[in-house]
């Protein structure tokens, strides 16, 4: 639970357990489980990014419609959430490409 928490590379990790005596099987299966848990954060972290993408272009997808009816001339609102909603999936789709 420390180590998961601790940011340390897998290196570091290694020697500190080689270090106390345990044994290179039971420090394998430790990395790994630690980086399995890594991986689950990050995907989390993504796809909760991706669908407060999609709500912010669905807001603004329902809101220029109910604009388009209403008034006609103002879709100022209604496309400052579609844009942010796209950028937000943009840079989010930028930070999962340079996590691999």
């Amino acid at each position: 639970m420390k180590l998961r928490r601790s940011g340390l590379d897998d290196e570091i990790i290694y020697a500190r357990l080689e270090k106390q005596g345990i044994p290179e099987e039971l420090i394998l299966r430790v990395l790994t489980n630690i980086n399995i848990e890594r991986r689950k954060k990050v995907i989390n972290e993504l796809n909760f990014n991706y669908k407060f993408a999609a709500l912010k272009i669905g807001a603004g997808i329902v809101g220029a419609i109910i604009s388009g009816l209403l008034l006609p001339g103002n879709t100022v609102i209604p496309i400052s959430l579609i844009l942010g909603g796209i950028i937000l999936a943009l840079a989010t789709n930028k930070q999962e490409i340079e996590n691999h």
